[in-house]
């Protein structure tokens, strides 16, 4: 599996959060470690990405509007970086196609 980088973990996050979900969901869907789940989650709540919510002793985590804004600006940038980083570097080359 190729090295993923903060904002993409951060992003499939989100993305399991869209709806209601524990910990461990969150963990299986992001596919992280139980650590690096609770780091994440530490930062998300802080951050106000994410919110949490008790239903008796279990908590479910679920996204924030932030948290929605952050992801929708995410998905379009990475619509657009292939393209501007593809132009530079037939610049940089004098490459054609």
């Amino acid at each position: 599996m190729k090295n993923r980088s903060r904002y993409e973990v951060i992003a499939a996050i989100l993305t399991s959060c869209i709806r209601m979900e524990t910990r461990t969901k969150i963990m299986y869907k992001a596919m992280l470690s139980n650590d690096q789940c609770k780091l994440y989650i530490q930062f998300l709540l802080k951050c106000g990405l994410i919110k949490e919510m008790t239903n008796g002793e279990k908590r479910y985590y679920s996204i924030t509007e932030s948290g929605s804004k952050f992801l929708f600006n995410f998905e379009k940038l990475k619509q657009m970086l292939p393209t501007i980083m593809e132009e530079d570097i037939h610049d940089h080359y004098n490459l054609t196609v």
